[in-house]
């Protein structure tokens, strides 16, 4: 089968990012898109025409706008697709059908009308149609390359053809790869596409299924009866409130501080004036005291540091915005790791924690 995806906006406006998650939830249900196009709902000539030459080419249609133009879209979608039948549907979100295709209209929020009724009645209507039920197989990965990523997606493609379906999202460093497939896939083919993925991401994975960082963390250090202490500092309590989202986080979460200060550091964790003076704050060495100073005091097994630069300007080291140490260890070693994150600031701090749950994890493995 064909699918499209048809982003309609106002003509001012920058588009946002709540079509990719109803898109998302068309893709996670075995329902990937060929083809995403965007049109300005002002121009409404343009876009009845667009969407009218569609339906001979694609064997699915899934209109997405902003709910308050759900009314004039629908006029759009009516227009463009008059043989359809309304199948029903809900608060302007709808479901038309003909012989030929089947257009979706909905829109780009978690509502109703958007990611819920995708998933809800969307997916389900197509598994009705076609007979095969979606299945899903989810690998979650931080730090691998986008490109060799990207590389291994194209050669699962031509292997698996129309049976499987490989769709990925990448968000603050971290990748969630979803391959999709329905219920008359050969075994060997789907075991074959997981191993592709196992093998290229390498020691970048931290998961085969669907379970975050933070809960993968908390598992293991149940699972090897450990306790964890976090210090952060340009992280801001961003670690700790990752780990203590988990629920039953209290058996292995000791303590987190929020250490932003240098004084702060001194005091609370042991680290050196002279390293603070002589290698900055944002340094390797300091990273290294502050995950020492945890160790330290006997509380904990393993411990997490953090110290960077997350911007938007720089202070008076002059050190490059996005740059930052992240140490992980246990009272035997503490491993100190550099890196250099670009974006805002959100996306600077998101990203490090997510690199620092993702160390935290792969250090707990091999104890």
């Amino acid at each position: 089968m064909k699918n499209v995806c048809v982003v309609l906006r106002n003509e001012k406006d920058v588009i946002g990012d709540g079509w990719k998650a109803v898109a998302d939830a068309f893709c996670f249900n075995g329902y990937a898109f060929d083809e995403i196009r965007l049109l300005v709902v002002s121009e409404e000539n343009r876009a009845i025409s667009t969407l009218s030459g569609l339906k001979n080419e694609f064997d699915n249609v899934v209109v997405i706008s902003e709910k308050p133009l759900l009314t004039a879209v629908k006029r759009y979608v009516s227009q463009a697709f008059p043989e359809g039948v309304y199948q029903g549907g809900v608060n302007g979100a709808g479901i038309y059908d003909s012989a030929k295709s089947t257009w979706f209209l909905l829109s780009d929020d978690v509502s109703d009308t958007g990611v819920f009724y995708a998933k809800n009645v969307c997916a389900p209507y197509l598994y009705k149609k076609y007979g095969v039920r979606a299945e899903k197989y989810v690998i979650r990965s931080v730090g691998g390359n986008e490109t060799h990523l990207q590389r291994l997606i194209a050669e699962a493609k031509t292997f698996g053809g129309e049976n499987v379906a490989c769709n990925y999202t990448r968000r603050y460093g971290e990748d969630v790869i979803e391959i999709t497939y329905d219920d008359k896939t050969p075994k060997m083919l789907l075991d074959d596409t997981v191993r592709l993925f196992a093998d290229g991401l390498g020691e970048s994975i931290y998961a085969l299924e669907n379970i975050s960082l933070e809960e993968q963390l908390v598992r293991l250090l149940k699972l090897r009866g450990k306790k964890i202490s976090v210090a952060e500092s340009f992280t801001g309590g961003g670690i700790g409130r990752r780990i203590v989202s988990v629920s039953g986080a209290s058996e292995v979460y000791f303590e987190g501080l929020n250490t932003y200060n240098e004084q702060s550091k001194m005091k609370r964790l042991g680290v050196s004036e002279y390293a603070l003076k002589t290698m900055g704050v944002v340094s390797d060495q300091t990273a290294y005291e502050m995950a020492t100073g945890l160790l330290n005091t006997g509380d904990c097994d393993i411990a997490i540091a953090t110290t960077g630069l997350a911007g938007p300007k720089s202070d008076k080291s002059l050190l490059p915005i996005g740059l930052c140490f992240i140490a992980v260890g246990v009272k035997e070693r503490v491993f100190v790791y550099r890196y250099k994150f670009d974006g805002t600031r959100e996306e600077i701090t998101e990203t490090a924690i997510n690199y620092a749950l993702f160390l935290a994890y792969k250090q707990l493995k091999n104890i």
